[in-house]
């Protein structure tokens, strides 16, 4: 009798500590239609207007009076903004709260009430190779929503001194301050860039950062006007030699830009391959600081070759075309630069003979640049 109770007891222990391992070791599903649900009402649309034209970011609640996570270069340049929740409710402007430069996120403020929160994960549990959906507003449509996976965590690529969430999820101009969520519906970072050139290199600051910031407020609520007196007198990085780096890499082309500023004028160079070098020719922009834009033309010079006649008769002369086109650089900082630049339309062909294009510069072309 005792032997069958002890195998009784023994069979009950083993099958209770069983059912207690399951939820454990199991792994909770990622559906993205019930994560999109829990986490959409709190993401926002930032629109706002700055020296270089209308901007659009994305933004999430965090706390129920108002309180909204974002990038910095979101907010940093504009005039004036306001924020559009999923409901249709609008706020025509808000304050900042706090921001860091160097991790590029802001806390901004709208006068709400009793409105929709987001969850905020923990970031040091993010695994690499799990799954992730992004909320955001690319090219200003609401709401939208990728996913994807953490593809790496890695050391910020422009040199910032801290830790990024790379992913694979698909994020466009837009998408940037939007939440990058877990399958717990949990925020784990905020979207900031992505590199063009490259397929799905998305970048998010992990969201314990935000939790640091959050946690140590500014001292006093800021106007846009405000912030951008408070970033203009925040003084030099002291880790490093040079606070302004010469040698940029662009993320849209790739190339190596030169830059030199000498007071209120910054000169561009960008570097070319030596064959063209050897060829005489330069890529170079001068630009004029005019409020808070510095703004000038980017000149190109170099040489074509082209033939006239037929057959034996046929001859290669060569002729030197030279180009100028708009250009303004919108965000100067030492670990990062935005702007954009006066491009021609596709489709456009150009004569050697002639040294003329079929079409003028009429399209701006965003660029961001880090230091290489």
């Amino acid at each position: 009798m005792r032997r069958l109770v002890r195998l009784l007891l023994t069979t009950v222990l083993l099958a209770t500590t069983q059912v207690r391992a399951r939820p454990q070791a199991a792994s909770q599903p990622f559906d993205s239609a019930q994560i999109t649900k829990k986490i959409s009402p709190g993401v926002v649309l930032i629109k706002g207007t700055a020296s270089s034209g209308e901007i659009l970011g994305t933004g999430f609640i965090i706390s129920s009076d108002g309180k909204i996570a974002t990038n910095l270069h979101v907010v940093e340049s504009l005039k004036n903004g306001g924020v559009l929740l999923p409901s249709g409710e609008k706020f025509d402007s808000f304050s900042v709260l706090a921001f860091d430069a160097r991790k590029d996120i802001a806390i901004i403020k709208i006068p709400g009430f009793d409105l929709p929160t987001v969850a905020l994960g923990n970031s040091n549990n993010v695994q690499v190779g799990e799954p992730v959906l992004a909320v955001g507003s690319p090219l200003g449509l609401q709401g939208t929503v990728t996913t994807g996976v953490v593809s790496s965590i890695r050391d910020d690529p422009t040199g910032g001194g801290f830790k990024v969430l790379q992913t694979d999820a698909s994020v466009n101009p837009g998408n940037s301050g939007g939440p990058l969520v877990n399958r717990q519906a949990e925020v784990i970072g905020i979207v900031t860039f992505k590199i063009r050139g490259g397929e799905n290199l998305n970048f998010a600051i992990p969201i314990n950062y935000l939790r640091g910031l959050a946690d140590s407020p500014a001292s006093s609520v800021m106007s846009l006007d405000d912030m951008r007196v408070k970033l203009s007198g925040s003084g030099a990085d002291v880790f490093k030699a040079d606070s302004f780096p010469t040698r940029w890499r662009s993320l849209l082309s790739g190339t190596t830009k030169i830059i030199r500023r000498d007071g209120d004028r910054i000169y561009v160079e960008t570097l070319l391959p030596e064959a063209q070098k050897n060829a005489g020719c330069f890529t170079l922009a001068e630009l004029q600081k005019k409020g808070d834009v510095f703004s000038g033309k980017g000149r190109h010079s170099c040489v074509c070759e082209y033939t006239k006649g037929l057959g034996v008769y046929a001859r290669t002369f060569t002729n030197r075309v030279s180009d100028e086109t708009a250009m303004e650089i919108t965000k100067l900082e030492p670990t990062r630069i935005e702007g954009r630049s006066m491009v021609r339309p596709k489709g456009t062909k150009f004569d050697c003979k002639k040294g003329e294009f079929s079409k003028p510069a009429s399209e701006w072309e965003n660029f961001t640049w880090i230091p290489e």
